[in-house]
């Protein structure tokens, strides 16, 4: 099964009030310095808030979604060099070694065949191609007998879970946690507040969160910078990638070179 419409609900809106907005962003910023004058896939690519980021480096870039609504909104708005293709992310309708590098961000727990989305994003890229995904830390999560708490998510890994099956098509694989900037020092989302230190400190900036979260972004903005010296939410520049942080992340992202002198069946 490739994007379904379990993945669907779960699309991050072109919303740059959405809390999560510069954690996804930061994401594709960082591809963005693997792709000059590249052929570039983006596969999932849902709204395309990340095609923006990456086109503007790349020679060519293929956005793929299995939501063609999703997708014919997407065209309004994305100018050339991008193209857009409905396609299953496990399926994809491209020729051995087309691009250069492949990016897909928080997709595989959404998956039932992973194995064959990994295997086709490897196929799809040639010999030292560079493959960029990210997905949940289990270590973080804490799936229930291996049943994710996130209802739209399958299954999430463990860094160690992850490095086992990408190398099983990758010849290298860096792994590293996307972190937010120590600035924060009361992270910005509960489910990283439930792993702090029960102190009576840390309870007080949770509880000062909750409450300025009810308040206009623009207010609780002012507020925050007054208290933290940072915006309420992270912006794109708020977030970190790094590889002594994989156990502890919330978020993985791998970074895959392929097989030198691989042969795609």
């Amino acid at each position: 099964m490739g994007m379904g419409a379990e993945h669907a609900e779960e699309r991050l809106a072109f919303d740059i009030t959405n809390p999560w907005w510069g954690e996804h962003v930061a994401r594709y910023h960082y591809a963005a310095s693997f792709v000059k004058g590249k052929r570039v896939l983006d596969v999932a690519c849902g709204t395309g808030f990340g095609l923006e980021i990456l086109a503007a480096h790349c020679d060519l870039l293929v956005g793929v979604d299995r939501d063609e609504k999703t997708l014919s909104e997407v065209r309004e708005r994305i100018l050339p060099p991008t193209q857009l293709i409905a396609a299953d992310a496990c399926k994809l309708p491209f020729p051995d070694s087309f691009f250069d590098v492949a990016v897909s961000f928080e997709t595989l727990e959404h998956l039932s065949d992973r194995s064959g989305f990994v295997q086709e994003l490897a196929r799809v890229v040639a010999p030292m191609g560079v493959v960029i995904l990210s997905t949940p830390n289990a270590l973080v999560t804490h799936p229930k007998n291996g049943k994710p708490y996130n209802p739209h998510h399958l299954y999430e890994y463990t860094p160690s879970e992850l490095s086992q099956m990408l190398l099983a098509e990758f010849g290298e694989v860096t792994l590293f946690g996307q972190v937010v900037d120590p600035r924060f020092v009361i992270p910005p989302f509960s489910d990283l507040q439930k792993q702090m230190p029960p102190t009576p400190w840390n309870r007080l900036g949770a509880t000062i969160r909750r409450l300025l979260y009810r308040m206009p972004a623009s207010m609780r903005d002012r507020v925050s910078r007054a208290l933290w010296h940072h915006t309420f939410f992270p912006q794109k520049t708020d977030f970190q990638f790094s590889r002594e942080r994989v156990d502890d992340a919330a978020v993985l992202l791998a970074v895959c070179r392929a097989k030198s002198g691989r042969t795609n069946a």
